[in-house]
């Protein structure tokens, strides 16, 4: 890879291939020639291959909902995923919106529900919470979201997980 560049001093990481879709661009530029760079970029590595489908669709989520500057920053993030929650059924502001009024999180009676402009509450409740759109779903942190929002995605993730053992 030396050989390549006009900079044969160092080898720089300049995309990656990740169950994480879109890792690769907070990975660019790392020298892999630096140890602690090494190390850091392993320590990532340990984390994407530890989790699940839906753990990599949070960690993606919550890289593009956070500010990332350094190898650091994706690690920390990496750490504590359990500090984000995945809609899987969410990848729109309008998506969001019907989600919210079908859940009751944003009730209202059911002969107005096919007049409401359901990407403007998408839209809304995105500004208010932030969170990011990610491939397998909207992401968002515990802390920003309502209770109420918690406990309907702790418990379809229970009946998943449930379901899930009763068929294994």
């Amino acid at each position: 890879m030396d050989d390549i560049s006009d900079d044969a001093a160092s080898t720089r990481i300049v995309g990656a291939v990740s169950n994480v879709w879109g890792i690769g661009q907070y990975l660019k530029n790392a020298d892999i020639n630096d140890s602690g760079q090494f190390k850091k970029l392993n320590r990532i590595a340990e984390i994407v291959g530890s989790l699940d489908r839906d753990g990599c669709r949070i960690f993606e989520g919550a890289l593009n909902a956070e500010s990332v500057n350094s190898l650091d920053d994706v690690i920390a993030i990496g750490e504590r995923l359990d500090q984000y929650l995945l809609l899987s059924e969410v990848s729109t502001d309008r998506e969001l919106g019907v989600y919210l009024v079908e859940t009751g999180l944003m009730p209202f009676d059911e002969n107005v529900q096919p007049y409401l402009d359901y990407s403007r509450i998408g839209i809304e409740y995105y500004a208010n919470h932030g969170g990011a759109y990610a491939t397998g779903g909207y992401v968002l942190r515990r802390d920003s979201a309502e209770q109420a929002l918690q406990d309907i995605v702790d418990a379809r993730q229970d009946r998943q997980t449930l379901g899930g053992m009763e068929m294994g």
